[in-house]
């Protein structure tokens, strides 16, 4: 932890939250919901920017929503074992762009663990 009277000479700490998820966990903004409430206790002057990040699995259409400024949406598709699933998506706020996410639609966590 860095003493206070090393940043007495900054007038606003701006902080940055970029954090992805913790898979089967917290999603992104989750994620970085709780590091802003711990920095806050330490911080509680600075500025905070949070940007939820993603790789391109779990998290990314929410990831890109907040990013974007859009909206979420709702599907029905074919899940992998060939049932009806409903799965988000998202739209980019100026309506260009969609957003998928294969996990929510097809991925491990719609595959019921197999009974030994």
């Amino acid at each position: 932890m860095l003493p206070c009277a090393a940043l007495s000479g900054y007038k606003i700490m701006k902080i940055v939250i970029a954090p992805d998820s913790y898979k089967e966990s917290l999603s992104a903004s989750e994620v970085a919901q709780a590091i802003e409430k711990g920095f806050r206790e330490i911080f509680p002057d600075a500025q905070y920017v949070s940007l939820p990040v993603a790789d391109g699995g779990e998290g990314t259409v929410e990831a890109m929503i907040a990013a974007t400024q859009g909206k979420e949406h709702f599907a029905w598709v074919t899940g992998p074992l060939g049932e009806r699933v409903k799965a988000c998506w998202g739209m980019s706020g100026d309506g260009v762009t969609a957003f998928i996410e294969m996990a929510a639609a097809s991925g491990l966590g719609l595959v019921p663990p197999r009974q030994t």
